[in-house]
């Protein structure tokens, strides 16, 4: 008797614990997650593109900080990992193959540039974690995947801006095109060159350079000659800087108009020919008053890093921002986070979020700019 007892209650234990097991493994009844949210960030920090990174990363960092202050995601903290990637593709890839199966990121704010971007779009669909860059423009990345999105818009939005600003703003009867010989500069001259035929704008000549070069004296004297009332230029600022000196040397002195990549520290090395540049770029800065979450960035950033606020650092906060919501709502799944994505539309510090079939940020303005001796955007009004 004692002995079918004790079966009797062994077999009731095991009965109860396996009721217990499958009650915590069942749909909302299991253990809530507690530990620190883990975001993964690659941003280059050095080499060439860390005049973009450096400001995309403050603003990502004052983002983790207020959201930790007012309790987190759900209550957990949030940490960043970091990688720098020194704007190289090969150093891209590594880097987010170690966030996705190291650290087991569900997603990672970057890669920063066109590139490294390109570069990291198939680990993002291979393993699951969500791409968000921050400023690649290249129009490739459109079709690069489906777990692949970005916060600033396709370099398509601000060509075709700027095109439209030579026409309609500066009325131009011809322009000279120069770009570079990369998937940015080519796709850049072709939809600028689209807007000019349209419009019935003389293209007096074109002219192409090499990433690199530093000597732009041959295609800027065939430029003068043309003698255009304009020159469209798709550069980085590095590259513009050197054209923008070269230019005042052979004494071509006309506006030069280009898209948000000419915004960098060239000021003091350019002097007063850095009047004659015109950038478009996303609408970001203390006049957009209809934007309080911008605005409110703008004063916190300033508070916390003595400086003031650009677009960068906007795109840098704005992406902790999307992050956010996007865990309140979807977890830490990397599909179930890619189809919320795909459903957002949102107020940032950086402007209106919101994503196309391809990922593109549909939702940003774009505006014309200038630099003044502090490297700082003006707004062109």
């Amino acid at each position: 008797m004692n002995s079918f007892r004790n079966r009797l209650t062994s077999c009731l234990s095991f009965t109860t614990f396996l009721f217990l097991a499958l009650l915590l493994l069942a749909p909302g009844c299991s253990k809530k997650e507690t530990g620190v949210i883990k975001i993964g960030a690659i941003i280059p920090l050095s080499g060439p593109f860390a005049a973009y990174g450096e400001p995309v990363r403050d603003g990502m960092f004052l983002a983790v900080e207020l959201i930790n202050a007012e309790g987190g995601i759900n209550g957990r903290k949030i940490e960043i990992i970091l990688e720098d990637d020194g704007g190289d593709p090969k150093t891209s890839v590594n880097a987010f193959t170690k966030l996705a199966t190291v650290s087991k990121v569900p997603i990672v704010i970057g890669p920063l540039s066109s590139g490294a971007s390109m570069a990291t779009a198939p680990l993002a669909d291979r393993y699951g974690v969500v791409q968000l860059s921050t400023l690649a423009g290249t129009i490739d990345l459109s079709k690069a995947g489906d777990f692949v999105f970005r916060i600033y818009p396709s370099s398509e939005v601000g060509s075709h801006y700027i095109a439209n600003v030579a026409v309609e703003r500066f009325q131009a009867k011809s322009v000279a095109i120069l770009y570079p010989n990369n998937s940015f500069g080519v796709t850049s001259n072709k939809f600028i060159s689209e807007v000019m035929s349209e419009a019935g704008i003389d293209i007096v000549t074109v002219e192409t350079y090499n990433d690199g070069d530093r000597d732009f004296r041959t295609q800027l004297a065939k430029i003068k000659r043309a003698n255009p009332d304009l020159l469209l230029c798709s550069a980085y600022y590095e590259d513009g800087a050197q054209i923008l000196v070269q230019a005042q040397q052979l004494g071509l002195s006309i506006p030069v108009l280009g898209e948000d990549g000419w915004f960098g520290p060239i000021a003091n090395m350019v002097g007063a020919g850095i009047e004659n540049l015109y950038f478009a770029n996303a609408a970001f800065g203390s006049e957009y008053t209809n934007n309080p979450i911008m605005q409110k960035f703008i004063k916190k950033y300033e508070e916390q890093f003595n400086k003031k606020a650009n677009s960068y650092a906007g795109a840098g906060y704005a992406g902790v921002e999307i992050v956010k919501h996007c865990i309140e709502i979807a977890g830490l799944d990397g599909t179930e986070i890619k189809q919320t994505l795909y459903a957002l539309d949102l107020l940032t510090a950086f402007g209106q979020i919101k994503f196309d079939e391809n990922g593109d940020n549909v939702g940003a303005v774009y505006d014309l700019f200038q630099l003044n001796e502090l490297n700082e955007p003006v707004l062109v009004k």
